[in-house]
């Protein structure tokens, strides 16, 4: 049984609310919608921690603390690989989250999230971590030590994931309905490992050096099936179909989201991966030619 952890005021402060608007045209836009709100938190006086698609291709944000007070945005750092955004400001200082370091995430770990429902209503969970693992998304996404945990999130994505001496631990990214993972947190570490990129203080991204599909690959009774293709993506322009099975990829076989990932990212936006697909009975061979999703999407 989970056990109710106090949640101080210091946790309340740090956390804002965004509203983000993307043009209609953003290749996002389709799946994600035009009009995007979400929670983010405090890393810095300037600087806001957030789920990567709640701003992703957006055209103006809002970004509003716990003064009520909107904050100007003056840098937008998507990292595709995370699921993480970094949000850098003008005006009023915000209450920084104390952020939790040195990897002391583990199975039964008390925690609490913080959330917005609005612009002025904040909400809070109390639970624990019920795994700490691999996880994998069928939008080109992988984790290789995401936190589940078995607090429900009571309102927008983005929110923070702390444990109980308040200390962030990680970004609340997604809602799971599987009994016992009922939120899935991005880990804070991975934001600390890659925090000179995404502040803007190096030009180095050598994780754009995947190569991207543009496709939405299911695991399927112990093989892959593409449930559709982002428009006018590689897939898509190489003739990659929904309800194409996937066999293989560059000769090797795949059953599995995280060995298809696996394959995948062997090759660089540019270069050609030849896929041995099943469609309607048929085994074909199609090449792609991998994109970079940093320039698809920005």
């Amino acid at each position: 049984m989970d056990v109710s952890v106090a949640i101080p005021r210091s946790a309340v402060a740090s956390i804002v609310f965004l509203e983000s608007d993307i043009p209609a045209t953003h290749p996002s836009a389709p799946i994600l919608g035009e009009e995007r709100l979400g929670t983010g938190v405090a890393v810095g006086p300037d600087r806001v921690l957030t789920a990567h698609y709640l701003v992703m291709g957006a055209a103006s944000i809002e970004v509003t603390g716990i003064d009520g007070k909107r904050r100007e945005v003056r840098r937008v750092a998507l990292d595709h690989e995370t699921g993480l955004a970094l949000v850098t400001l003008d005006g009023p200082p915000l209450h920084p989250a104390e952020l939790a370091t040195g990897g002391s995430v583990s199975p039964g770990l008390p925690v609490f999230l913080l959330t917005c429902t609005g612009e002025r209503e904040r909400k809070g969970a109390t639970g624990h971590v019920s795994a700490v693992g691999p996880f994998e998304a069928f939008w080109e996404y992988m984790l290789d030590r995401a936190i589940m945990t078995t607090a429900i999130n009571p309102g927008l994505a983005g929110a923070p994931l702390f444990d109980a001496e308040a200390r962030l631990i990680g970004v609340v990214s997604l809602g799971l309905a599987t009994v016992g993972r009922y939120s899935l947190a991005i880990p804070t570490d991975l934001y600390l490992s890659n925090k000179s990129w995404l502040e803007g203080e190096s030009t180095q991204t050598p994780r754009t050096e995947r190569a991207w599909i543009g496709f939405y690959p299911h695991g399927y009774d112990g093989g892959i099936v593409v449930s559709g293709v982002v428009e006018s993506g590689p897939a898509d322009k190489a003739g990659i179909e929904r309800g194409d099975l996937i066999l293989s990829v560059e000769g090797e076989s795949v059953s599995t989201l995280r060995e298809l990932y696996q394959a995948l990212w062997r090759k660089r936006p540019a270069e050609s991966l030849g896929f041995q697909i099943l469609r309607d009975s048929t085994i074909r061979t199609i090449d792609v030619v991998a994109g970079d999703r940093y320039e698809f999407f920005k």
